[in-house]
C-alpha cells in the first residue's frame, strides 16, 4: 500500500508551484518582446507569415491582458484536473 502524503509535504509541493507560476509569469514579462526561433528565422528569411488554414472559434486577441488571463485559467485549470486525478488514484488504491 502506498504511505499518505504529509501535509508538510503537501506544502512544500503547493510552495513549488506558486513559485513556479510567478516565475513563469515574470519569464513571459520579459520574454514575449521577444521572437522565438522560428519567428526570428523566418524574419531574417524575409518570409511573411501566411493565413491560417484553421482558426479556432474563439479570438483571445493579442493583448497582453489576455494573454496573461488564459495562462493563469489555463494553469488553474491543469492544476485542478491534476487534484482530482491524484484523489481518484487515491481513493481507487484504497
Amino acid at each position: 500500500m502506498h504511505k499518505p502524503i504529509d501535509r508538510k509535504h503537501i506544502k512544500i509541493i503547493a510552495g513549488i508551484l506558486v513559485i513556479f507560476a510567478i516565475g513563469l509569469v515574470g519569464y513571459y514579462l520579459f520574454s514575449a518582446e521577444y521572437g522565438d526561433g522560428l519567428e526570428v528565422t523566418m524574419e531574417e528569411a524575409g518570409v511573411g507569415e501566411s493565413k491560417p488554414v484553421y482558426t479556432g472559434p474563439l479570438d483571445y486577441g493579442d493583448s497582453y491582458a489576455s494573454s496573461l488571463a488564459m495562462g493563469i485559467i489555463g494553469f488553474f485549470v491543469t492544476l485542478l484536473v491534476g487534484f482530482l486525478l491524484a484523489r481518484l488514484l487515491r481513493k481507487s488504491d484504497a
